[in-house]
């Protein structure tokens, strides 16, 4: 089973489940209880034949998982959100490449998520398309992360994500013929995949279009973001709140103002990616024009503000995610708690203030602490080992409480 937005505790969203689960619950089970994380996956690969189904609906070759699902069809009745957002998908990729590289788990990396990399990839290179001189490929008429902007071109987040998709793809293949050629063989037989095939996605890749402004080091969340009407985003009334509640859809998306996090989300995904400098600029760019309407937002600037050493400001987003059902921020807690927010927070933690990246070869550990709290602590499991994280006013300390010895920085 999959874990819905709300899971048990309303009925909004229908029990519906959101590429959430990817981004943000999984981690919390990589790091607690793998077998969980991995059986997460397995919901995955068991609704493929729904994905593949799916993307025939849309004139393309492969997997496309639905953006609101229970049974792996998709759920989601708004036509601009389920036909143009491709989060789903390539947050399966993600989930895929997180919990190999996490884990170490050879034996669901050349299994079903060979599998599953090998369809994503598919639909990626079908849906996507060549710009009319032939000199970039991209994605045309979708929607990011940032539900604001609809029907854009070249949206950041969906071509770096196909990007790491394919390469991670090609990678995974690469490895998978060295270390089990027979079980390699045995796959790529199966589905009909051939080197030729790998070989473009490896193309494709390298002629995505990145938009990013090279002089001031932002990236363009789509082609023409930074030429948007601008709105000041802290001169909305509090009554107009929630906006989907008060305002047009029409007023909505005409405008700069951005829905949660989209270029900043990529970021935090690669987050080893990714400079300091580049880091800032963007936060700097993206985070006043961010309006948080998601309950998925608070958490990621948060844990970035925590990185750029804007401590208030991690708290300050910190507070926002623990709290937003409690204090009823959003004006929606009688829908349903906001699942997908819990586990945010737990990121926030551990990510945020703990430091704690896990997207590169090993965990790496770069504590912080807010100037008004003694201290806190948190347990993860690594590669068999449960790690305790303390963290003081003077020190930072990696305990381990059982298991083998591993290696971090």
């Amino acid at each position: 089973a999959n874990i819905g937005a709300k899971g048990l505790t309303g009925e909004f969203y229908n029990g519906n489940a959101f590429w959430d689960t990817e981004v943000y619950c999984l981690p919390y089970y990589l790091f607690d209880n793998p077998a969980a994380a991995r059986a997460l996956i397995d919901y995955r690969y068991q609704t493929l034949p729904q994905a593949l189904d799916r993307a025939r609906d849309l004139d393309c070759q492969g997997a496309c998982f639905p953006i609101a699902t229970t049974d792996g069809t998709e759920s989601c009745t708004l036509w601009q959100h389920a036909s143009l957002q491709f989060q789903a998908t390539t947050a399966v990729a993600y989930a895929v490449f997180h919990y190999a590289t996490v884990t170490g788990d050879e034996d669901l990396l050349f299994g079903q998520g060979a599998e599953l990399l090998i369809q994503i990839c598919r639909f990626l290179a079908s849906r996507g398309q060549w710009s009319a001189r032939g000199e970039t490929f991209g994605y045309y008429c979708v929607m990011g992360p940032d539900e604001f902007q609809m029907m854009v071109n070249n949206n950041c987040y969906t071509n770096v994500m196909a990007q790491r998709t394919f390469r991670f793809t090609a990678q995974t293949l690469d490895a998978m013929r060295a270390a089990r050629p027979e079980r390699h063989a045995t796959l790529l037989d199966r589905l009909a995949c051939t080197p030729g095939e790998v070989d473009t996605w490896q193309h494709l890749a390298e002629h995505l279009l990145i938009p990013h402004d090279p002089t001031t080091g932002v990236y363009e969340q789509h082609q023409g973001f930074f030429d948007l009407p601008h709105v000041d985003v802290d001169a909305i009334g509090v009554e107009d709140f929630p906006l989907y509640h008060n305002w047009s859809y029409d007023r909505i998306y005409r405008n700069d103002m951005i829905k949660q996090p989209d270029v900043l989300m990529f970021m935090l995904l690669y987050n080893r990616s990714f400079t300091l400098a580049e880091k800032r600029a963007n936060y700097d760019y993206y985070e006043p024009r961010c309006i948080h309407e998601s309950s998925l937002s608070p958490s990621v600037h948060s844990i970035l503000a925590a990185e750029l050493g804007r401590m208030a400001e991690a708290v300050q987003f910190f507070e926002f995610a623990t709290r937003i059902d409690l204090d009823n921020y959003n004006r929606n807690t009688h829908e349903g708690i906001h699942i997908s927010s819990v586990a945010a927070a737990w990121m926030n933690i551990v990510y945020g203030f703990g430091g704690m990246r896990s997207d590169g070869a090993g965990l790496l550990f770069a504590p912080s602490i807010p100037d008004h709290w003694e201290s806190y602590r948190f347990q993860i499991t690594y590669r068999g080992a449960l790690l305790r994280i303390t963290v003081t006013q003077e020190q930072a300390t990696l305990c381990l409480v059982e298991g083998d010895p591993v290696t971090v920085t």
